[in-house]
């Protein structure tokens, strides 16, 4: 029932920036990298058509006055040059805001667990959606809670059995006091993503 409750809550599009400077950084450097890209590829043409012709002009036969007219090479392909480039950079977009959602929700989780394993929840879990690409770090973080809390629990115990046979010691009941404050038995605490 707390999984249903939990999905009708999730908003995907009000949430969609969970870890906000990261996201953006990734969306930033994406559409860098698509701009250079498509600079270069422009560059490279204008280049390539330099060095075959040794010129920038370019010939058109005018139809109309009968005559051979001259151009620059850079006014006919301008204009796909930027179409291409504005699709480009769309699509670079596209895949940003795709890419830095699955690199933040990642993060956001693993940084939520940690805070539960440090604030004393030691039976805080770690599950993805996405099991095949974080199988093996869910795996390994979950097994370092487990043995965590499993290292605390004998550790309490062995604490108990030195007190029932009768030995006090500040230290010791100290030790027994942050013991008790740890929640090492109860159910397992999935961490989930806003």
């Amino acid at each position: 029932m707390a999984d249903n409750a939990n999905q009708t809550l999730r908003k995907p599009v009000g949430n969609f920036f969970i870890k906000k400077s990261l996201q953006m950084g990734l969306i930033i450097k994406i559409l860098a990298a698509a701009l250079v890209s498509s600079a270069i590829s422009s560059g490279a043409l204008l280049l390539v058509y330099y060095l075959k012709y040794n010129t920038i002009a370019v010939y058109i036969w005018n139809q109309d006055n009968n005559n051979l007219q001259k151009d620059h090479i850079i006014y006919l392909i301008l204009p796909t040059l930027i179409i291409s480039m504005v699709v480009g950079l769309l699509v670079a977009f596209g895949i940003g805001l795709y890419a830095s959602r699955k690199f933040a929700v990642p993060v956001y989780k693993i940084e939520q667990w940690a805070g539960m394993i440090l604030g004393g929840k030691m039976t805080a879990v770690l599950k993805f959606r996405e099991e095949e690409e974080m199988k093996d770090l869910s795996q390994k973080c979950n097994e370092l809670g487990s043995f965590v809390r499993e290292t605390m629990i004998e550790i309490q115990k062995d604490v108990q059995a030195i007190q029932a046979a009768g030995v006090t010691n500040p230290k010791l009941s100290e030790i027994a006091e942050k013991l008790n404050k740890l929640e090492l038995t109860n159910n397992p605490i999935e961490i989930h993503s806003p």
